[in-house]
Parts: C-alpha cells; sequence; structure tokens
C-alpha cells in the first residue's frame, strides 16, 4: 500500500492510489479470464513433479486409472499447458481475492477522517490550532510560503499582466499562467531555485497538489537565436544533473520566430503532470 506525503513526515493513505491500484486489478482480471477461458479446452489431468538425479521429472495422475503416468521428453510441452493453466486459475482467484478486498476497504475506510477532525472545529479553535495534517487550501498557503515569486532581479520589467495580475514578461508567459490559472494549478512566476552552486530563476514552480509535488516550468520563447539556444542548453543540462528530469519533475515549452507557443500542448502537459 502506497503513502504520500502530507506534512513533515507524517504518512497519510492516498485514496487516488487505492483506486488506481483497484482499476489495475480490474484491467488484470480480463486479461487473467482470458486466459482461463484457454484453459478449459485442455484435458481435466494434474501434474506431479518430482526430482531424480537432480533433474525434474513430470507425472500426470491418469484419470480413469488414478495412476502416475511419466511424461517423456517429447511430451514435455502438453504438460507445460496443464502447468500454465492451473497458474492462470491460481492467479485469477488470487485476483478476485485482492478486488474483493480493496473493494471493501474502499466502501468502508474514510480517507478525510483526519482531515475532518480539523475542519468541524470552530474558526476559533482552528487559528489556535496546529493540525497533524494540512488539508489542500493550508497545503497551498505553505508551498506559496516556501516557494515566493518574483525572486528574480534580472533588470527588465514585466509588462503583460496575468489574470491573477503578476507582471510577466513575454505573452506566453501570460498565456502558461492565465492556463494554469484556469486549471486551478498552484504556480509561484520566477522563484528562486539552487541548481548546485548557482541560482537560477524558472519561469514557474508549479504544484501537482493531488501528488503533493513540486515540478518547474521553463519557457524557451526564442529557440532560433543560436545563443539564447546555447545558453538554455547549458542551463537544462544542468537542471538534469541536479535531479530534475523532463517529464518528471521539469517541464518544458518552446517557441520560435517561425513557431508559435502551442496552447494545446500546455493543456496536455498540465493535464499529464499536473492533475
Amino acid at each position: 500500500m502506497k503513502f504520500v506525503n502530507r506534512k513533515s513526515d507524517l504518512l497519510v493513505l492516498n485514496k487516488d492510489y487505492v483506486e488506481q491500484q483497484l482499476k489495475e486489478l480490474r484491467l488484470l482480471l480480463k486479461e487473467s479470464d482470458k486466459r482461463v477461458a484457454i484453459g478449459k479446452r485442455l484435458p481435466n489431468i494434474h501434474v506431479k513433479v518430482s526430482k531424480s538425479n537432480g533433474c525434474n521429472q513430470y507425472y500426470y495422475i491418469n484419470p480413469d486409472t488414478k495412476k502416475l503416468v511419466y511424461v517423456k521428453k517429447e511430451d514435455l510441452m502438453k504438460v507445460a499447458r496443464i502447468i500454465q493453466r492451473d497458474y492462470n486459475l491460481e492467479v485469477n482467484k488470487t485476483i478476485r481475492k485482492q478486488i474483493g478486498k480493496l473493494e471493501k476497504f474502499i466502501a468502508n475506510y474514510d480517507f478525510d477522517a483526519i482531515d475532518k477532525v480539523y475542519e468541524k472545529m470552530p474558526a476559533a479553535r482552528q487559528q489556535l490550532t496546529n493540525p497533524i495534517v494540512l488539508n489542500d487550501e493550508q497545503y497551498v498557503l505553505k508551498w506559496r510560503a516556501e516557494h515566493p515569486a518574483m525572486q528574480n532581479t534580472f533588470p527588465v520589467e514585466g509588462k503583460y499582466k496575468t489574470n491573477r495580475g503578476e507582471l510577466v514578461r513575454s505573452k506566453s508567459e501570460k498565456i502558461i499562467a492565465d492556463t494554469l490559472d484556469r486549471y486551478g494549478i498552484p504556480y509561484q512566476y520566477e522563484p528562486f531555485l539552487e541548481l548546485g552552486n548557482s541560482a537560477v530563476y524558472p519561469d514557474f514552480a508549479v504544484l501537482n497538489l493531488k501528488k503533493r509535488k513540486t515540478l518547474y516550468w521553463e519557457h524557451l520563447g526564442i529557440v532560433s537565436e543560436n545563443d539564447y539556444a546555447k545558453k538554455n542548453f547549458k542551463k537544462l543540462q544542468m537542471y538534469e544533473k541536479n535531479g530534475y528530469y523532463l517529464g518528471t519533475n521539469l517541464i518544458i515549452t518552446m517557441e520560435s520566430d517561425m513557431v508559435m507557443l502551442d496552447i494545446k500542448n500546455v493543456e496536455e502537459k498540465i493535464n499529464e503532470l499536473l492533475l
């Protein structure tokens, strides 16, 4: 069973993971049912295995005489099908048991019980309480405080106002910011990030609230310019050397003089990595 870090070292059960496990088991059951159906065509015999001089020997029980019949080497493939059938039946039974256990668990377990203790308290008591588990709203406030925005001291001021009121440096950054806001993704513009001995200011720090995971988003706006491309290629190498990998905890969008920012691509990245 998987847990996610919600505050400090406290671990809380992740409902989404449990439901995903159930979904995967149901898909596995469909495949298992197909295998079981194929096995029904095989004769109703059972295989026994013994060792002789360090070698495996296979026997099957004759259904008529109830006696063991030795399986010759040339007939091993027939026995293999029987053994595979028995395995498939046992796996099918196990999958069904696991599905039943998860369904019962999900039906009876209150994933929000700990959060509800705090949420049911009067506001006056909440103000004087440090909850053991942060709800989503509290977590976002804490995350924003830990990733303060507008840290870049680059002299060129932003001139494009986002829906949230920040001034960003390009139309594309405004589009990205407004799309994040529309999808309800917490973000911070140009936070500070230390990469080794260097300080960088990613265009955005973004939060996958469901996983409580921070990612960084860099938009490369003029990749058609040679010097700009070289500079950012080195920057991306620096990200990788410090544990930030594209598609894992780093998001990249690009445009050039000839190719504009693809808004659909921005939305795809949000859906894939942040929701």
